[in-house]
C-alpha cells in the first residue's frame, strides 16, 4: 500500500501547519477543555480539525480507488462516484475552514453532549471512510459530515443535535454493512 494514506491533502490545515498527517484511528487528541461539546472556540476548532481529517480520508480513499486501476481505464460509474466524493471533500474543507474563521460565533452554551463523544464520532467517520466497501456508504457518510459542519456553523442546539444523531445513525448503518459475516451455526 502506498504511503499516501497518511499524507494530508494540499491546503488542509494539517498540511499547511506542518502538523502530523493524521490522528490514528480511535485516539482522541489531548484536550483540556470542558466536557460540554462546542462550549469554547477551541472546541469548535477541534471539530474543524476532525472534519479536515475526514476530508483527508475522503481524498486518500478516492486516490487509492483510482490507483487500483493502474494504467487501465476507470469505469464511468467509478469516475462519477470519485468526482462526487472529491466535490464533497472540497465542500467539507470549506466548511471546516469557515468553522476555524467563525469559531467564536459557533459556541453553543448547552449542547448536552460531551466533546469527546463528538470527536469520537468524527474519528470513527474518518476511519470508516478509509475502510468502507460500498461507495454509497462513503457518499452518505460525507453528506452527514457536511450536515454536521453546517449545523455547527449555525450555533443552534437543535440542528447540531439532529446532525449528530444522523451521523451516528449513518455510522451504525455502515458498521452493519461492513460487519464480517457470522459463522454458520453448528449442528
Amino acid at each position: 500500500m502506498a504511503n499516501d494514506d497518511t499524507t494530508p491533502a494540499a491546503g488542509s490545515p494539517a498540511a499547511s501547519a506542518g502538523a502530523p498527517a493524521a490522528t490514528p484511528p480511535h485516539t482522541l487528541p489531548p484536550t483540556q477543555t470542558p466536557a460540554e461539546a462546542l462550549a469554547t472556540a477551541h472546541q469548535v476548532e477541534e471539530l474543524a480539525d476532525q472534519l479536515s481529517a475526514c476530508a483527508d480520508s475522503v481524498h486518500q480513499r478516492v486516490m487509492r480507488d483510482i490507483r487500483r486501476h493502474g494504467d487501465g481505464d476507470v469505469p464511468e460509474n467509478e469516475q462519477a462516484a470519485a468526482r462526487a466524493l472529491l466535490d464533497a471533500e472540497i465542500e467539507l474543507r470549506q466548511r471546516a475552514d469557515r468553522l476555524y474563521a467563525d469559531a467564536a460565533a459557533c459556541i453553543v452554551a448547552s449542547l448536552g453532549q460531551p466533546q469527546a463523544h463528538l470527536l469520537r464520532l468524527t474519528l470513527d467517520a474518518a476511519d470508516k471512510i478509509r475502510r468502507i466497501t460500498r461507495i454509497g456508504d462513503g457518499i452518505s457518510l460525507v453528506a452527514r459530515l457536511l450536515g454536521l459542519a453546517t449545523a455547527v456553523g449555525t450555533g443552534q442546539v437543535v440542528p447540531i443535535l439532529t446532525a449528530i444523531g444522523r451521523l451516528q445513525a449513518q455510522l451504525d448503518v455502515i458498521a452493519v454493512d461492513n460487519a464480517p459475516p457470522e459463522p454458520p451455526a453448528s449442528a
